[in-house]
């Protein structure tokens, strides 16, 4: 551990860039003069900036010029007092439809699949009929067939298909555009960037896009002659589930992540923000089948903790684990939200505290509202406004953490042990019905291995295929990762490992250890 910390520095507690970031919740009329009181307010209490967030209550027009103004004015303001803002993307969440806007275009309006077993469904996506161990696709009744299994397409009527390109070409065009239009000479400045939140495909059922429809076409495959694997069980569903849910990774990394990415980077801003469902391996599959390879595309990579239990190590270990091999230096983490109003203070630090053991170093606390009037009240306490009853100590708290993010965050610490992330694996087992349940084998193995690390006092990174096929070599016993490197490297209990993956630890040399029995390539 080589530390490069000054610490008359970290003793002075004014080190703005670790300083806390909280969600300003915009949840009702807004008021100019109002607005910059608060921002007063927080700067008073050891807050380095805010995130300007439209939510439940808001009464004026979202992206309107009232709106505008009142962006305008905060940005002022926080020249003024050298803080940083923040916009949130998005009026409510997830991210991707400017409340309500893009859906008006059907084309734009994220797509889903249903199942049911009977008789054959000529308004069927695809009709598959029981064939030898596995099954067949059909387009008319076959005789003697009683049972048919039908795929329907459906359209959502509340969420936007984010891996459509053409969709978040669109988001940006409405969102980020207009804001560069009427504050250009703010970004990159007092206009940090933009926060996304909870990007993610259909999570309510299994997700589909037209745009995998015509991936699969042009590598000569007919996507539609394996959709039943999406519902049933089988072997000989794998290599189907793999292609599946590899393609739609891909797509919600390059056609949302990456396009938000290189607007921020174009326009000399930043992006942070986070996806859904980081915490488990099954929740992955809700947003966007796994989370890693999107913080390569966040200037300011983070993760969502909600509630006030200390869970797994998972989201902080993630994002640590690639930011520490892509060389960015910010971790933030949106926190503390539903932990409700009856959370103490210590409570609040020792969740914090996790997090930050854990690689984190910048916290988003959820939420500082604006009005507390109507759905103010029960808009996810707690809050870190001055209703809170202890905001008296706020300056403390907010201090605490700078300090604790400026250690963390300028201290070098060198993990020698990396684990192959079991992500992938997920793929080859998850039915949307089951969720949990179709991969609960592979995710309690993973949360045992885990468990006995941590009991044994083994700190590690997590190795995510993707980024170890962009960013990975194997020489002289070490598997390198971008900035990181590992001279022990365990395979947790996996069936199937990348082309790449394999190949490099094929060169590596170092100790490894195989804890499944791969069998797929």
């Amino acid at each position: 551990m080589k530390r490069t910390a000054d610490w008359k520095q970290i003793l002075s507690g004014e080190l703005k860039e670790y300083r806390s970031i909280p969600f300003w919740s915009w949840n009702n009329y807004l008021d100019e003069g109002e607005l910059c009181r608060q921002i007063e307010e927080m700067k008073s209490a050891g807050i380095g900036g805010f995130i300007m967030h439209a939510r439940t209550g808001l009464k004026e027009e979202y992206l309107g010029e009232k709106w505008f103004s009142c962006i305008g004015a905060c940005l002022k303001k926080a020249k003024e007092l050298g803080m940083e803002a923040w916009i949130y993307d998005e009026n409510g969440w997830p991210s991707g439809f400017v409340g309500g806007k893009l859906l008006e275009n059907e084309e734009f309006r994220a797509r889903f699949l249903e199942y049911s077993a009977g008789e054959y469904d000529p308004a069927a996506f695809a009709v598959f009929v029981r064939h030898g161990n596995g099954f067949a696709r059909v387009e008319s009744v076959r005789p003697g067939v009683s049972e048919y299994h039908n795929v329907y397409l459906r359209v959502s009527p509340a969420n936007t298909d984010i891996l459509n390109p053409a969709v978040t070409d669109a988001f940006i065009a409405e969102t980020h555009e207009k804001y560069y239009e009427r504050f250009k000479g703010s970004f990159g400045k007092e206009l940090a960037g933009f926060f996304t939140d909870e990007p993610q495909y259909y999570r309510w059922a299994t997700p589909y896009t037209p745009v995998a429809e015509r991936e699969f076409a042009a590598r000569g495959e007919d996507i539609r002659d394996g959709l039943i694997w999406l519902f049933e069980k089988g072997e000989g569903g794998y290599a189907f589930r793999e292609r599946y849910f590899g393609t739609l990774n891909r797509l919600y990394v390059q056609n949302f992540y990456k396009k938000l990415y290189d607007w921020c980077e174009s326009h000399g801003c930043r992006l942070t923000g986070h996806s859904v469902e980081e915490s488990l391996l099954f929740g992955q599959m809700w947003g966007g089948a796994a989370v890693m390879p999107t913080y390569e595309y966040e200037h300011i990579p983070g993760i969502d903790w909600l509630g006030r239990d200390c869970g797994t190590e998972l989201s902080p270990r993630q994002v640590g684990s690639a930011a520490a091999q892509l060389g960015k230096k910010l971790i933030l983490t949106e926190t503390f939200g539903c932990a409700g109003y009856d959370v103490t203070p210590k409570e609040l630090r020792s969740i914090g505290e996790y997090q930050y053991f854990n690689g984190v170093n910048k916290m988003c606390q959820h939420l500082y509202p604006y009005s507390v009037a109507g759905r103010g009240k029960t808009d996810h306490p707690p809050v870190f406004s001055p209703q809170a009853n202890w905001f008296d100590g706020f300056k403390t708290f907010n201090d605490y953490f700078a300090r604790l993010g400026y250690i963390v965050g300028e201290t070098e610490d060198v993990y020698e042990v990396g684990i192959i992330h079991p992500q992938r694996e997920i793929w080859l087992d998850y039915i949307r019905s089951e969720d949990y349940g179709s991969v609960k084998e592979t995710e309690d193995a993973f949360d045992e291995l885990l468990l006995r690390l941590r009991k044994r006092g083994i700190t590690f990174h997590f190795i995510d295929e993707s980024l170890l096929a962009k960013h990975g070599s194997a020489e002289n016993g070490v598997l390198r990762v971008g900035r990181c490197a590992y001279r022990t490297v365990i395979v947790p209990q996996m069936r199937t490992l990348a082309p790449e993956t394999y190949a490099l630890l094929q060169k590596y040399t170092g100790r490894l250890c195989v804890l499944g029995d791969v069998q797929y390539i």
